[in-house]
């Protein structure tokens, strides 16, 4: 895909790190200006004042241009607005005004195979088309549970005083699960290149995800914006799917062993994904400000 077909695409975002945005252009548009608010007089005499306030989440933000006066007439009702004209923006919209900074000034490096990684450096902003997958491990769990409870619905009840160990299970799976999404994070794996196995590791947060939903995105082909953090292209590098987890206290040859264990007890009847510790080269670690279609 070339620059120009991607710079004429109006971005859809399903995950957006609003702040990122928004300090991004507060630095090239040297600040932003104060959201205005509207006076409305009434022929009673009545004021009202009502404004659109920039807050966290996908609002409205409204941007200061030029003062006018407006007179309206409505039924037997003579208002009189004063108001400041201005360019109201979504979220999206000022990733869109970012996006094309960028492209404009050519500080965007466009990843499609391995060798696109040699110009790469920490701190470059870095965009590619892929397909996402969530960390291995937690996709694992979410389908136990998931199976788990659907099961448990059909299950007749009991009366039984004694513990059920369904439900024991249940709770040391979510637990597990819980562990491995401290503070809402968590990785998606995306796939670059299969041909050449490159891949993308992002850290994620559900907070910027509308409706805190990831089911969405999963499995489909995306478009991925963030910055570099780390890149792998030898073999005494690897990115760890479980660095900021409690299994990084394991080493590597304990965990592996762990993870093997689990994947030959996997039911073949099933599809659960195969459960890896490790990202190896050819590969990048990033940090993401936006994935959209």
């Amino acid at each position: 895909m070339n620059k120009e077909s991607k710079g004429s695409v109006f971005p859809v975002t399903t995950y957006l790190n609003q702040n990122v945005v928004f300090d991004l252009l507060a630095v090239i548009e040297d600040g932003f200006a104060q959201v205005t608010n509207l006076n409305v007089t009434n022929t009673d005499g009545k004021n009202t004042n009502s404004s659109i306030n920039g807050e966290a989440g996908f609002g409205l933000y409204g941007i200061k241009t030029k003062i006018k006066a407006a007179m309206g007439v409505e039924k037997k009702s003579l208002e009189e607005k004063n108001s400041s004209e201005e360019k109201v923006h979504t979220p999206t919209s000022l990733f869109a005004k970012l996006l094309s900074y960028l492209e404009e000034n050519q500080l965007i490096n466009d990843i499609e195979e391995q060798g696109n990684l040699d110009n790469l450096a920490s701190g470059s902003f870095v965009r590619f088309n892929s397909k996402l997958e969530k960390n291995p491990l937690i996709a694992l769990l979410e389908s136990i549970e998931q199976m788990m409870v659907l099961a448990m619905t059909f299950q007749p009840a009991k009366k039984s005083n004694k513990k059920d160990g369904n439900q024991e299970i249940l709770k040391q799976v979510k637990s597990m699960r819980n562990s491995l999404m401290e503070n809402d994070n968590m990785d998606l794996i995306c796939t670059i290149n299969e041909e050449e196995s490159l891949k993308a590791v992002l850290p994620v947060y559900l907070n910027y995800f509308i409706h805190k939903n990831t089911n969405e995105i999963i499995d489909g082909n995306y478009t991925v914006f963030g910055k570099v953090v780390k890149v792998v292209t030898n073999d005494q590098d690897e990115i760890n799917l479980f660095r900021n987890t409690a299994f990084k206290l394991f080493q590597q040859q304990a965990l592996d062993s762990l993870l093997q264990s689990m994947n030959t007890g996997l039911d073949e009847q099933l599809d659960f994904p195969n459960i890896v510790s490790r990202i190896s080269k050819p590969a990048i670690l990033v940090i993401p400000i936006a994935i959209y279609s």
